[in-house]
């Protein structure tokens, strides 16, 4: 995958993560919408305007927008739990499936 994919696959997760659409995304950038979906599939790179507004958008530090799993150390993976497990904090059913699933794989 290339720098546009990685990045527009990041976007993508986070966006779900914060659970919305592309259209709310769309709107808090101040863009249409056809824009939004050709970055999260990495046919066009944001400009650097946008890609702080979609950072802030998301909640998600700019820097986390491009790192990408394959280059993840351990703590990195740790990191990234921890801040979907914060997004999720208050929502137990999600919690209770979260902790299951690792009950599954210990």
């Amino acid at each position: 995958m290339n720098l546009k994919e990685n990045l527009g696959k990041n976007i993508q997760k986070y966006r779900k993560l914060n659970k919305l659409t592309q259209e709310k995304l769309a709107e808090a950038v101040d863009v249409d919408i056809n824009s939004i979906s050709s970055i999260e599939r990495g046919r066009y790179f944001p400009t650097p305007d946008n890609l702080v507004k979609i950072s802030h958008a998301l909640n998600v530090p700019l820097s986390e927008l491009f790192t990408f799993s394959s280059l993840a150390t351990c703590e990195d993976y740790e990191k990234e739990i921890k801040n979907n497990i914060n997004l999720i904090r208050t929502d137990v059913a999600k919690l209770s499936a979260v902790n299951a699933f690792i009950k599954n794989i210990l």
